[in-house]
């Protein structure tokens, strides 16, 4: 109990602190807007209507589009979850996926330990030494807070939901799994159902695993060989495989008219970006298949899949995306971490499994292991197969490896224990250190892809607390100039003008530079009081599609304009009070995209669209005065530009990049 406590102790605060951000705020979202936090709110109001398709336009460029309607390709578990709030209020909408990635860790925490200690029985039944406890805390401690699933803690969004349901899922379907071949009793085989249809309905590559092993394990039960006489549970056990299975191949076929695949062409995504629509050219219409392998392993096991760095955060992802290999055509690639470099103990202890568990001859223990550990290896055909990459992914393998490493610490410890006495004990502490670093990397990882997502003032934080623990380095790293940025080497920082804008190089594909922090443009405006009306153009976004504001001069009032390619907004009209002076100031909030805009007098006004995705790509955006020799219809107006106040970081890294150049 007290091994137990302690290792679940561990696994539970490296995952909770990354889940809560160190903060406790129990409605967080992965970004500021929201988006993909609330997908299964949405989709779980479409069930509570009686249909699967969600409202068009709600979920984005992740919908598809079918027969008229919008469908998530999600299977619908979190939105099920979510249906008993959902039916009673909406205050909670799209604030509920922090919590339910809380309920998915209680079950992890649970299922876990039940899996630990069975596999333990199994292979060392007897009393329980101590050095064999601290090892088994340690294995918990592993298995709980040293895989991927604490650095999906990080990011409240659909994307990493699912896994924080779909592993503990997984993890449950191989514990009921050894339950029923060991006795497939009604009960067993009942849970053993469950864990599968919950697998399945959350995500289907591990579900479609769960299942198929399920049914491997009946058809094994079926032959006699393992439990002789035992016909009828034999067939309970394909059921509890094949009855979840044809309850997910329905509601796909429902929506896609396939048992399990999603019609790429069909996803708004798709229709938007003229890079998916080659890859899908070149891939005969879809993103999986077996040349894609090459490149998944390269991404997913090459050794240097972690970059150490001498500063905060000191252990994060290779500075650049995976590439293909063997001629492959991939669709997006993001930097991404290897299972070897995040997970190494659990991987080693998993890869010495396979060998332990498949030797010819072992014992009838040994092999009532064989099946669940193939499943969770089957589980990660997904990944395997698909031509897209992203740390999220190396989730599909945890499943296996903490079967795996659970195998071979159980047997190592009995077995080294016959040999020196002080060798498990070596073994332990080897395991503690190894653990302790796989916590550290995926906690860390977390909190900077946190950063990085949440982007404005908690990507400010992230830098600030990088140039108070080491000033030296931001200051190695930083650029001074009066353009914007281009080239450099991932997580360079960059800043432009006089403070005008901090960026810093994420070393992603896609968005390779990204706004920290800038500073307001303040135009002000003095009315003459013989001034005409019109429109005096103040300030402009430089993007390809012309954004801009201007101020519109009537009788003794003016309102502020913020027009776009697409449309034109127009504030409430205020009275130009004495000394007829207005000052219209532009703040761009780059965590949400747009730019807000006030006026004194008039207040806030509304928000410019500052954010431009162009084939994928994120373009950095410029607040510029306007043109003074643009042509204006008003007169009698003059303008001048003021500065906003100098953010304070950017202030002090400036002040930290000049003494060490000693400029």
């Amino acid at each position: 109990m007290i091994a137990t406590a302690a290792g679940l102790a561990v696994g539970a605060a490296a995952y909770l602190l990354t889940l809560f951000d160190y903060g406790t705020r129990l409605t967080r979202t992965a970004n500021p807007l929201g988006y993909a936090s609330n997908f299964f709110d949405i989709q779980g109001r479409a069930l509570l209507d009686g249909h699967l398709w969600v409202p068009t336009g709600y979920v984005g460029i992740e919908a598809f589009v079918q027969r008229g309607h919008d469908y998530l390709y999600f299977p619908p578990w979190p939105a099920i979850l979510r249906m008993p709030v959902l039916s009673t209020t909406d205050d909670y909408d799209g604030r509920l996926t922090l919590l339910s990635m809380l309920l998915g860790f209680v079950l992890m925490l649970v299922m876990s330990a039940k899996l630990v200690w069975l596999v333990r029985d199994l292979l060392a039944p007897g009393p329980l030494g101590r050095v064999e406890a601290v090892s088994m805390s340690v294995l918990l401690a592993l298995a709980t807070g040293g895989t991927s699933l604490t650095y999906v803690a990080s990011l409240p969004w659909a994307f990493h939901e699912v896994y924080a349901w779909t592993i503990p899922f997984a993890i449950g379907s191989m514990y009921w799994m050894v339950r029923v071949l060991l006795d497939p009793a009604r009960r067993s085989i009942c849970w053993l159902a469950a864990f599968v249809l919950g697998t399945l309905l959350t995500r289907t590559t591990d579900g479609w695993a769960m299942a198929l092993a399920t049914i491997g394990a009946g058809i094994w039960l079926l032959t006699g060989r393992l439990q002789p006489g035992r016909r009828w549970a034999a067939m309970g056990t394909i059921a509890a495989g094949a009855v979840p299975l044809a309850i997910a191949i329905a509601i796909n076929v429902l929506k896609f008219r396939h048992p399990f695949l999603f019609p790429l062409d069909d996803q708004v995504w798709t229709s938007v970006n003229e890079h998916r629509r080659e890859v899908l050219d070149a891939n005969n219409g879809t993103l999986t298949g077996p040349q894609f392998f090459t490149s998944s392993f390269m991404a997913y096991f090459r050794p240097d899949g972690v970059r150490f760095v001498d500063y905060f955060p000191w252990i994060t992802q290779p500075a650049a995306a995976p590439t293909a290999y063997g001629g492959a055509v991939i669709d997006q690639s993001y930097r991404t971490g290897s299972v070897t470099g995040f997970m190494p103990w659990a991987l080693l202890l998993t890869v010495i499994s396979t060998v332990v568990l498949f030797r010819p001859g072992v014992d009838r223990a040994r092999r009532l292991l064989r099946i669940p550990l193939a499943a969770g290896v089957l589980a990660t055909g997904g990944v395997m197969g698909y031509g897209y990459f992203a740390h999220r992914y190396t989730s599909e393998f945890v499943p296996a490896l903490v079967l795996g490493a659970t195998v071979t610490t159980v047997v190592a410890v009995q077995w080294l224990g016959r040999r020196r006495s002080w060798t498990p004990t070596v073994f332990v502490g080897v395991a503690a250190v190894l653990t302790a670093y796989s916590i550290a990397a995926n906690m860390l990882v977390g909190y900077w892809n946190a950063a990085l997502t949440g982007g404005g003032p908690q990507l400010a934080r992230f830098v600030e607390l990088q140039h108070r623990l080491d000033p030296a380095s931001t200051a190695a790293r930083t650029t001074l100039s009066e353009e914007l940025p281009s080239g450099g080497s991932t997580d360079d920082l960059w800043i432009r003008g006089d403070c005008d804008a901090l960026y810093l190089n994420t070393g992603d594909t896609y968005e390779p530079w990204q706004t920290v922090q800038e500073r307001a443009v303040v135009v002000e405006v003095v009315v003459d009081e013989d001034a005409q009306p019109g429109v005096v153009p103040l300030v402009e976004l430089d993007l390809d599609m012309k954004r801009a504001v201007e101020l519109q001069i009537g009788d003794d009032q003016a309102r502020v304009i913020i027009r776009t390619s697409e449309r034109t907004f127009t504030g409430q009209w205020f009275e130009l009070l004495e000394p007829r002076t207005v000052r219209v100031g532009v703040r761009n909030d780059p965590e949400l995209g747009y730019a807000e805009v006030g006026a004194t007098p008039g207040g806030f006004v509304g928000y410019l669209p500052s954010r431009e995705v162009e084939e994928g790509f994120v373009r950095l955006p410029e607040l510029v005065p306007a043109d003074r020799s643009a042509p204006r219809t008003a007169t009698g107006v003059t303008t001048r530009t003021l500065r906003g106040l100098t953010p304070v970081l950017c202030r002090d890294l400036m002040a930290a990049t000049r003494d060490r150049s000693g400029g």
